[in-house]
């Protein structure tokens, strides 16, 4: 992998990856950010999007601002795909953080999911998109995502009712489906993935999914087999009966004593319009921004983490149907 132009502290992108977020986050360097992201650094999220370094140093500020005991961010895999100029990497991160109660009685661990893809050169970030279960972590809290992503689209509805085209293109590539490393295995996982959202053939999974699948899902979703991973997709088309599936970037890594690993950015954009997983149908527009990855056996999905916000999808159904009081 090309590291042409980088620092000679970093041994290999995964390196890179890893130890800027280690000396960021835990290290608490946020100063270096303005070493490690470019002047203009878009950072893409289904809540909106920031352009500056300084937006990247204000929000890390504002995160690391928040209470805690102790804070990890534990690199579970860093998934990464050659580029003409530096690479791109898919990062999965387990955060997990101690704090006190509210009342200062326990303490609490939260456990956060999160997915962020960087495309780097020259020894910066210059363009990120990123994810994380915020629904899981605020039902660890005791809280309901339901009411803070309601809450969220009430008080900012601009941020959420820009429509699904707008939606699907703040998560595309300008130069549409983007893909790196083996193009079997990358249509193989593109079309179970089409088959599975916009055909909706779930049974597709006998055939793609070991019968031993494991999947995290969004607000702590949690299966094994694959029936109880299908209730997930079922209940998501239940809600959205018209979505549409479109992969806008996907890797496939072989790396020596390692399974088949594949990142995948995607959109599903439909309408609210059937009574599912998002509760009673409201007709508005809803986009899924997701990120997930996969571990393959046989050329069998054995391993699947699907990385959704829940929260940005409960402050579109708001923005666009403020609830009466």
């Amino acid at each position: 992998m090309s590291m042409q132009n980088f620092s000679s502290e970093f041994q290999s992108p995964e390196h890179y990856i890893i130890d800027i977020t280690f000396k960021i986050w835990e290290e608490r360097g946020v100063g270096r950010i303005h070493d490690w992201y470019a002047p203009i650094c878009p950072v893409r999220r289904p809540h909106g999007v920031t352009h500056t370094v300084e937006e990247v140093v204000d929000n890390t500020l504002r995160a690391l601002a928040r209470p805690t005991l102790t804070r990890e961010v534990l690199a579970e895999d860093v998934i990464i795909g050659d580029k003409p100029s530096g690479f791109y990497s898919s990062h999965r991160v387990r955060s997990v953080n101690t704090r006190l109660s509210s009342d200062n009685s326990t303490v609490q661990s939260v456990m956060r999911l999160g997915i962020a893809d960087c495309l780097c050169r020259d020894n910066q970030v210059v363009e990120e998109w990123v994810l994380g279960d915020e629904a899981g972590v605020l039902r660890r809290l005791g809280l309901d995502p339901v009411a803070y992503g309601r809450e969220l689209g009430t008080n900012k509805p601009e941020a959420y009712t820009i429509g699904n085209e707008a939606m699907r293109r703040r998560w595309a590539d300008s130069n549409g489906l983007t893909i790196e490393g083996d193009q079997t295995i990358a249509n193989h996982i593109i079309d179970t993935y089409s088959a599975l959202w916009n055909d909706k053939k779930i049974d597709v999974m006998d055939e793609r999914y070991d019968r031993a699948v494991r999947l995290e899902g969004p607000d702590g979703y949690l299966s094994y087999g694959r029936s109880r991973t299908a209730d997930l997709f079922s209940g998501i088309h239940a809600s959205i009966p018209d979505g549409r599936f479109e992969p806008h970037h996907l890797i496939v890594r072989h790396q020596p004593e390692r399974p088949v690993r594949v990142a995948l950015r995607w959109s599903y954009c439909g309408s609210h319009s059937g009574n599912g997983r998002y509760g009673k149908p409201t007709g508005c527009p809803i986009s899924l921004l997701g990120i997930s990855h996969f571990e393959l056996r046989d050329n069998k999905i054995l391993n699947e983490w699907l990385v959704v916000d829940e929260t940005a999808v409960y402050a579109q159904i708001a923005a666009h149907h403020p609830p009466t009081t």
